[in-house]
């Protein structure tokens, strides 16, 4: 399955938490399970009960719930568990509702990349629970950004099943994934692809397929992504001008700037330095 088979995902719930030693999830909570519940396990230890049978809970699991299934769980008191947690529900075409097990990946994926799955769960969370004080943005803009975020989980999470990167492949991720931190630490600068990939010593052309591959989405993407993020957090937090800002974050042409802006947001750079 790919996470192209999802339309969009709509995201209604998202937290991290340090269980008590005295938890316990029982029969009853997965009877009243009426969405999709994505948790990833970050620390502690424990033991949940499928309806296929037992399985290990440990730091790096991720476990795909869904309404019908069975979900019973215990952990140790003293290595309690440390959950990230994503209540969504996903859509396909024509806006259907898409929570059926035939029409969903497994329940359970062991993550390969930890380490990315983390930031990107703590991110959501963070966002659901209006918890990142650099921005102010609506609580719709934050869900929209919150569902944007699930779907390079659901991504990584698909990953592997699909083996989209040959193992010998690997070194070039970690090329990419430093350049896409680089690409959101400095979003302003020019990142022409073409340098990108001379910088990982790969093709122009072989480059953007195994960036796509990769990261979910096509470099320029990424990079127009990472523009406007950085913008309307300029625009909420400082007082330049729009074309200032269009500047700094590497438009020259502010009408473009403000087009791609409004299709990205929903709404265009003044209104939204105005949004409450």
């Amino acid at each position: 399955m790919r996470v192209d088979a999802f339309k969009r995902f709509v995201v209604t719930r998202a937290g991290r938490v340090r269980c008590e030693a005295q938890w316990r999830l029982g029969p009853d909570w997965c009877g009243r399970l009426t969405d999709c519940d994505l948790w990833y396990v970050w620390d502690g230890r424990g033991r949940m009960r499928l309806r296929q049978g037992s399985i290990d809970l440990h730091p790096g699991i991720c476990l795909w719930m869904r309404p019908g299934g069975r979900y019973e769980a215990v952990h140790d008191p003293a290595t309690p568990l440390g959950v990230a947690f994503v209540h969504f529900t996903p859509y396909k075409a024509r806006g259907r509702r898409c929570l059926k097990d035939s029409a969903l990946p497994k329940e359970v994926h062991y993550v390969r990349d930890e380490w990315l799955i983390n930031t990107l769960m703590s991110k959501i969370a963070r966002l659901m629970q209006g918890r990142d004080v650099r921005t102010r943005e609506s609580a719709t803009a934050r869900q929209r950004q919150a569902a944007d975020l699930l779907r390079c989980v659901v991504q990584e999470l698909l990953r592997p099943n699909q083996r989209l990167t040959p193992a010998s492949h690997e070194r070039y991720r970690e090329v990419i994934e430093r350049q896409v931190a680089m690409i959101f630490e400095h979003p302003g600068v020019a990142y022409p692809v073409h340098e990108l990939a001379r910088q990982a010593h790969i093709a122009a052309g072989y480059y953007s397929r195994l960036f796509g591959k990769i990261m979910g989405m096509p470099p320029r993407e990424l990079i127009q992504r990472a523009r406007l993020e950085r913008a309307s957090q300029l625009l909420r937090e400082s007082s330049a001008s729009i074309s200032e800002i269009a500047v700094q974050t590497g438009y020259a042409d502010v009408y473009q700037f403000s087009r791609l802006f409004k299709k990205r947001m929903g709404v265009a750079p003044g209104r939204w330095r105005k949004l409450p």
